[in-house]
């Protein structure tokens, strides 16, 4: 067994200003097993000067610089450089609490492979506003559910350890290309492949949201820049024979994401009937309960509809 215990996996793209402040957090933890493996992902401005300048007083810490090729690209060679028992992901503007580590590794066990934490987001624009977020908790079809919504903290890949031969062996990797929800499609497929995992409502990680930050750029534009991450939803669901089960859940990410970018009535008149079939294909009707079915027809038959869904 590796005598690291957690590969710190960190890309880094024009974060020059924001990077120190998260390295220090992991200096800071009281769990000092780790490795920090931080991806210049062909950053302009001084970010790899910086981490050069940090990485010659930190004997854990590797820098790897490669071409501008996006988060997942960066997240992707770290996987394959790590060399902990754990996986752990940070980006290069957020920070840990110093315990995040320590908690973690309380919970894990020889037959768990993802340990979850809680995350706060603070808005730096809106005077430090603070919105804490937890994981859902349940077997397999809840959490399978709660990615699909995005209505809880397992969405992210970060505030949580991944077993690293379990990422590995099932070539599991962040799907390079798709620049919103990444992280959801990410999670789909190692909560699919995990024996068992674990949650805690400590919260262990804090995003710093605001101004122009990733996570700001993200929510404009909502269901254009989602399109990738609602295909590669629909693809999972029909490769793991899950379109029945998941059935309501594949419903709301496409209302949700409409409404977000166009409120309720634009919502259901922009749901086109090429969009209810792939939500509709392969349920299998007789399965489903009185208020599904009754939301089946209504799509199949007039997707307007939608606009009563809750």
């Amino acid at each position: 067994m590796s005598e690291i215990r957690v590969s710190i996996v960190m890309p880094c793209y024009q974060n020059a200003a924001t990077v120190k402040k998260s390295i220090r957090s992991i200096q800071a933890q009281t769990e000092g097993a780790w490795e920090l493996i931080a991806v210049d992902d062909g950053s302009k401005d001084d970010t790899l000067a910086v981490l050069a300048a940090l990485a010659e007083g930190e004997p854990r810490m590797r820098v790897i610089h490669q071409e501008n090729g996006g988060v997942s690209a960066a997240r992707n060679a770290g996987i394959a450089a790590a060399s902990g028992e754990w996986l752990f992901f940070i980006d290069a503007d957020d920070y840990l609490t110093d315990d995040a580590l320590a908690k973690l590794l309380a919970l894990a066990d020889d037959d768990t492979d993802i340990v979850c934490g809680a995350y706060v987001m603070r808005y730096t624009d809106e005077g430090g506003r603070e919105a804490v977020s937890t994981c859902a908790h349940g077997d397999l079809q809840t959490v399978l559910e709660s990615l699909i919504r995005g209505d809880s903290a397992l969405n992210s890949m970060c505030a949580r350890l991944y077993r690293t031969d379990m990422i590995r062996s099932r070539k599991i990797a962040a799907p390079v290309g798709v620049k919103v929800g990444e992280d959801v499609l990410f999670n789909l497929d190692a909560f699919m492949a995990a024996r068992a995992c674990k949650m805690t409502d400590d919260v262990i990680y804090v995003y710093e949201l605001g101004g122009d930050s990733a996570m700001m750029r993200a929510k404009r534009d909502v269901f254009a820049g989602s399109v990738p991450m609602i295909e590669g939803i629909g693809r999972f669901i029909k490769r793991h024979g899950m379109q029945t089960v998941l059935f309501r859940a594949h419903i709301d990410i496409y209302v949700r994401t409409l409404r977000a970018d166009r409120g309720r009535l634009r919502a259901a008149l922009s749901l086109t009937y090429a969009m209810t079939r792939k939500i509709t294909d392969g349920v299998d009707f007789a399965a489903l309960d009185t208020k599904q079915k009754i939301y089946y027809m209504a799509l199949r038959m007039l997707p307007v509809l939608s606009y009563f869904l809750p």
